[in-house]
This record gives C-alpha cells, sequence and structure tokens, in this order.
C-alpha cells in the first residue's frame, strides 16, 4: 500500500481496495493524507471500520479542486462502483419527470427518471405515473410538441405521429422554427400551472360535444380534464424556495430505510420511500449518505426539512451550488416538525416491512445463500445451484445424478439422471467426469443455463474429476467437493479443507443439496437395476422365482459373481438346495446358454 507522505494534503477522493484490487470503499476528504492516516490511527473502531481496515490492501486517490467538487466525484463512484463498505441506496427508482429539451433547435418532450444538469426543463417529479403519461398525451395533442429522437433533416413524409396529431413534423417542414417555439413555450406555460385558459377551453369543448349527444367524446374529454387537475396539484418546477422535503431515517442494524415527504406550495403531494446498507453506520453518516446519493439525481427544493443534521457540512455548500438558495434545518416545532415526524413514522413502518422480508428469506434460505456467497467469495448469490452424485452395486448399473436448487429450494422439475455410457468397473471418480462433463457440453451448445456453482459428492478426487471435466469442455463454473464422513468443504487450488460449523446455515444448505442428489441417484440406481433383474438368464431356470433370484444376487452382487461361482458356494446360499444348485450351475455353463 502506499505510504502516507505519498498521499496528498488536499481535497480529493480516496478508494479502498482489496487483494483482488477491487473497490471496496470510497471516501471523500478537505485532506486526503490526513483522513486515510484516520483509519489506521485509531485505536479503538467500530465493527465496519475494523472490517475495512482488515480487508485494505492498497489506496488509490483523485485530487479535486475543491470539497465540494470531492463530495460529487464521491457519489458518482458509489453509484458505479457500489463498494462493499460505503452506505449504500439499495432502490434505484426515482419518480417520473417530464423533461423539455429547450436547449434543442426544435425541442423534444418526453417522460424520464434522470435529472441531469443538461439545461433541459424538468418538471416533477411526480408520484403518479399514470396521471404523467396520461398528461404527456394530452400536451402531444394540444401542442404537437415532437417525442422522437430523429434527427430534423429534410423528408420524403412525416411520421405516423404527425398522422395521429401527435406531431407537427418539423423533420417535414411542416412548421418553422418561431412557430415551433411558441408551441413549446405553451406547453412550459401548461406545466407551470398556467393552465386556466385550456381547461376553459375543454370544459367548453366537453359541454359541446354532450349538447350533441356525443358522449363518449365527452367522456374522453372529462379523463382529460381530471388528468390534467390531478397533474396541475402535483407539478411544480424543480427548485422553487417554497417547496420543502421531509426527510427521516430510521435503522436497525446494518439495514436503514428512508422516508421522504413532498411538499409542494405547502401540500404533500407524494411521498418516497428508500432502503439503504448502512454498514451499520451512525444515524448522522446514513443520513449524509442519503442526501449526497439522493440529491445527486432528484429536483433539491428550497429547504430540506430532516429530524438530524449530517456531520458533513459539505453538503449544504453543494446543494447550494447546485439549486441556489437552499436550507437544510432541523424544526423543533409546528409544521414542520410534524412533518418531519410523519417522515419518521413511516420510514419506521417501512423498516419494519423491510426487516420482516429480511426474517423471512433468512428462513427461506436466503441467508444461507449470502453466507455461502460470501465463504466462498463468489461474485453472485448462488441462486442456481447444481449438485452431482454417483450410485452403483459393484459397478454395476452406474448411473449418476444431477438435482438443482433455486433460490436455497429444490426444483424438481430441473432434476436429471445419466446412464453411465464410457466406464465400466468401479471407477466413481471417472463416472463423474463423464457426468459432468455431459452436463456442461450440453450448457456450452446453448441448451441449458450455466449453474452460480456445481456441488459434487466427494472429496478432493471427485473435485479434481469434475475440474478435468471444465477442463476438456472449455466451461468453467464455480466448484466445490462436500465430503459425507466430516462434511468437509473442498476447494480447487486449496490444500486444506474449509470446516464450517455444524450451525452454518451454508453449510446446511449444502447437506440439503448433497443428500438430495445421494437420494436422487439411488432412486434412479435401483429402478434400472429392478429393471434389468426383471429379464435375467435367472428367471429361466426352473425353481428360481423371483425371492431365491433376489438372495442370489444379494449375495454374489451379480449374474457374473452367480456364474463364477462352484456348485458348494450355491448350495451355501439360504434357500438353495443341492438340486436347485446343480441346475443353476449347468444352466450357467452351458455352451450359449445366456448372454450377460
Amino acid at each position: 500500500m502506499k505510504k502516507p507522505e505519498f498521499l496528498p494534503d488536499g481535497p480529493g477522493v480516496y478508494l479502498f481496495k482489496n487483494r483482488d484490487d477491487h473497490i471496496i470503499y470510497v471516501g471523500k476528504a478537505s485532506s486526503v493524507r490526513k483522513r486515510v492516516l484516520q483509519y489506521f490511527q485509531r485505536t479503538e473502531q467500530d465493527p465496519k471500520t475494523y472490517a475495512l481496515v482488515k480487508n485494505i490492501a492498497d489506496v488509490e486517490y483523485l485530487v479535486t479542486p475543491s470539497e465540494i467538487d470531492a463530495l460529487i466525484l464521491e457519489s458518482n463512484l458509489i453509484k458505479e462502483h457500489r463498494p462493499r463498505y460505503n452506505i449504500d441506496m439499495k432502490d434505484d427508482k426515482q419518480y417520473p419527470f417530464i423533461k423539455i429539451t429547450v436547449n434543442e433547435d426544435f425541442p423534444r418532450i418526453f417522460i424520464t427518471r434522470r435529472r441531469l444538469r443538461d439545461g433541459a426543463r424538468y418538471f416533477g417529479p411526480y408520484t403518479n405515473a399514470g396521471s404523467v403519461r396520461e398528461s404527456l398525451k394530452i400536451i402531444s395533442r394540444l401542442f404537437r410538441i415532437r417525442q422522437c429522437k430523429k434527427r430534423i433533416v429534410p423528408r420524403d413524409r412525416p411520421c405516423l405521429n404527425f398522422q395521429m396529431g401527435l406531431c407537427s413534423a418539423p423533420c417535414n417542414a411542416r412548421i418553422d422554427k418561431e412557430q415551433y417555439r411558441l408551441a413549446v413555450e405553451e406547453a412550459i406555460r401548461f406545466l407551470d400551472g398556467k393552465n386556466d385558459k385550456l381547461v376553459s377551453m375543454l370544459n367548453e369543448r366537453m359541454q359541446e360535444y354532450i349538447s350533441k349527444q356525443n358522449f363518449e367524446a365527452a367522456a374522453t374529454i372529462r379523463d382529460q380534464l381530471k388528468a390534467i387537475e390531478l397533474l396541475s396539484r402535483r407539478q411544480q418546477v424543480t427548485g422553487g424556495f417554497d417547496d420543502w422535503d421531509a426527510i427521516s431515517i430510521a435503522a436497525s442494524g446494518d439495514t436503514a430505510c428512508a422516508q421522504v415527504l413532498y411538499i409542494r406550495d405547502g401540500s404533500l403531494v407524494g411521498r418516497a420511500e428508500f432502503t439503504l446498507n448502512s454498514q451499520n453506520a451512525s444515524e448522522k453518516e446514513v443520513m449524509g449518505a442519503f442526501l449526497k446519493q439522493y440529491y445527486s439525481d432528484a429536483p433539491v427544493p428550497g429547504e430540506v426539512l430532516l429530524d438530524i443534521m449530517p456531520d458533513d457540512t459539505a453538503i449544504l455548500e453543494w446543494l447550494q451550488g447546485v439549486a441556489g438558495k437552499v436550507d437544510i434545518t432541523v424544526p423543533s416545532r409546528g409544521r414542520k416538525k410534524d412533518l418531519v415526524d410523519m417522515a419518521f413514522r413511516n420510514a419506521r413502518s417501512h423498516l419494519k416491512m423491510v426487516l420482516l422480508n429480511d426474517e423471512k428469506k433468512e428462513k427461506s434460505g436466503y441467508g444461507a445463500l449470502v453466507e455461502l456467497q460470501d465463504i466462498l467469495g463468489l461474485d453472485s448469490l448462488p441462486e442456481h445451484m447444481e449438485a452431482f452424485d454417483i450410485s452403483n452395486t459393484g459397478g454395476t448399473d452406474a448411473v449418476g445424478s444431477m438435482v438443482v436448487f433455486t433460490n436455497g429450494r429444490p426444483d424438481p422439475g430441473r432434476y436429471r439422471h445419466f446412464n453411465i455410457r464410457t466406464v465400466t468397473g468401479i471407477n466413481d471418480p471417472a463416472m463423474m467426469e463423464e457426468v459432468v462433463s455431459r452436463r456442461l457440453k450440453r450448457i456450452g451448445s446453448g441448451e441449458d443455463t450455466v449453474p452460480d456453482i456445481i456441488v459434487v459428492d466427494g472429496g478432493l478426487t471427485q473435485l479434481g474429476a469434475a475440474l478435468c471435466a471444465m477442463e476438456q469442455t472449455g466451461i468453467h463454473v464455480p466448484v466445490i467437493g462436500l465430503a459425507k464422513q466430516f462434511e468437509h468443504i473442498y476447494i480447487p487450488d486449496t490444500d486444506a479443507p474449509l470446516i464450517l460449523p455444524e450451525t452454518s446455515p451454508a453449510l446446511k444448505m449444502l447437506k440439503s443439496i448433497r443428500d438430495e442428489s445421494h437420494r436422487f441417484a439411488i432412486s434412479h440406481h435401483r429402478r434400472r437395476r429392478t429393471s434389468r433383474l426383471r429379464t435375467s438368464v435367472l428367471d429361466t431356470i426352473p425353481g428360481i422365482g423371483k425371492k431365491r433370484k433376489e438372495i442370489l444376487l444379494r449375495h454374489f452382487g451379480s449374474l457374473e459373481g452367480i456364474k463364477n461361482a462352484g456348485k458348494d458356494e450355491l448350495e451355501n446360499v439360504p434357500g438353495i438346495s443341492e438340486v436347485i444348485a446343480e441346475t443353476i450351475f449347468s444352466r450357467l455353463h452351458a455352451p450359449k446358454a445366456y448372454k450377460l
């Protein structure tokens, strides 16, 4: 790792990496050197910081002109890399905006969930997406502003939107730039809420249709008026100082929930809720992280009401740089305090639901999958697991099995069995190699999906057989072996097995899928052996019925064993008399009497 003296004593962003060169934490500081040193000089550390420092193998940094620039860069890097030890919003959902690209010669209008600093006009956010879509249709019909991304170049004929009355066809020169710009300004006035003239016109048209008893057309305008009314109550150009966002955080362990209430023109017009991976951080840290991530692409109101002030003082300066006059306050009384309290009650209620769902996932095996991913260092959650086992009796009737667990539960519809084709005699590793190879070839042909992990029943030998199959097919999947005797887990390229406590959910999951593959293999093996025994040469020998046939096969293991037995050995089998022994021996040793 870089020595502290090589780190800059100025504002910037630092990135901690682990031994695999993966970014595990992103932070910003007014002095990168001093901030990084603090991680290694603390004598007492919280569990999150202790785990972070333990995994740091290298540090990189990016110098910025100011701490505000560092804050913006930090937020972008967290969203891009999703570092393990950063507080991270799990919800990517954003409420929709209506966007008008006023910086273009012929502006477009459309719905977006991303607010960028690109010179366009944004209206929202709206909590009712259906109302927004209906309003956009109305705007398109009334003002005929284009929604398509096509370049404005001369065309022979306009597109279908023109024929439907949804666009004025600037691409076909049906309207000049000045006229089109006037239509755009009318649409902006409508979205600004200055729509009295439009509502009056639509009401007159609706009454006209009613007088003509054209009730279907009148109903259509009625629905349009409802959409306009609903949109008018909710719409607001972003950044007005009279707008508030009331935000509260409720946390428990490594999970936190944020609730945002939207107050526009003094009215509560909507709310949004978010779940965060809080890394057991303090409430002030969680609040600061949420504000940075949320407002990186959300509208900034005139005042942000909080129930706890974040430690990071640069957040306010950053918001003011984005939206102008902005205040962050923690109200102590009055209506603003009531709104923050309401946000907290909603956040706490949402947190209870999240924790309840997490508990259900834990019981359903989700926790075991998370632990398994962590222990084995898998790139993704092992939602699709496949386990293989071999079953045979003395090398005969050899079969292989494959069982599938999806999201921690058996998926019987995807189970498969294999009749061994290329291996004779007792050679379980070779049989395992054949079975895994056949499965991988099927995956390679595109006939099935690649599992997140393969589990083979056995230790290093069986694991080596599976690895050989992967080398032959060129298809590599994470694979482990689970030995029955001590439940040791064998991992490729490791000398010692991984030993988990008996209480480990991950070990219980592995044992379940291993035992299921064993059960499935044995059941198929028994069916195959029973089927073969039904048409045995023993059935042609007088005095040999089903019971004596089973006694002989159990005693000698196979037809070959019975054939190789002498008369005395046959007579020693319980239930086989001297006469029957003589008959069996003579029949099995008669020329061309049978074919095994």
